[in-house]
């Protein structure tokens, strides 16, 4: 069966390896571009405040773990939710040490909100991506039938 982009009739194997390979090398380099500019940038001006830069020192360190593993096995239902959970507290963190009265710069907030938006998105991409190929091969296995 061919799976039709444009006018051009894909082989659903190649449309599968496509979407495979957007999945964990185009996401995950754009997960890992993001998870490094947390621990570049804060060490790179030395501006701001340290609580926010051990917050991103942390987050950054560990989600490029995380995001490495991705990219080296594959990406996952799970390391797509821990991608974007660690998206979402970047969002939150900066309001969230603000309220515990712990120093937060405005550059670190405008950092942690811009890669925590990055990778809460391209987490939603990765799992709309795997959901579409979930249910293209579906589609396929019942075409067969």
């Amino acid at each position: 069966m061919a799976v039709y982009h444009s006018h051009h009739a894909v082989p659903s194997t190649q449309a599968h390896a496509y979407r495979k390979g957007i999945h964990d090398q185009v996401i995950g380099l754009v997960m890992l571009v993001a998870s490094a500019a947390l621990w570049i940038v804060p060490m790179a001006t030395q501006d701001g405040a340290k609580d926010a830069q051990v917050n991103e020192a942390l987050v950054g360190g560990f989600l490029m773990f995380v995001v490495g593993l991705r990219i080296y096995r594959g990406g996952s239902r799970r390391s797509d939710a821990i991608v974007g959970l660690a998206g979402l507290w970047l969002i939150a963190s900066p309001y969230v040490l603000g309220l515990q009265e712990t120093a937060v710069d405005n550059g670190s907030r405008v950092l942690d909100i811009a890669v925590g938006s990055v990778l809460v998105a391209a987490s939603l991409i990765s799992l709309l991506i795997m959901r579409a190929d979930r249910r293209a091969e579906h589609a396929e296995a019942a075409h067969r039938s």
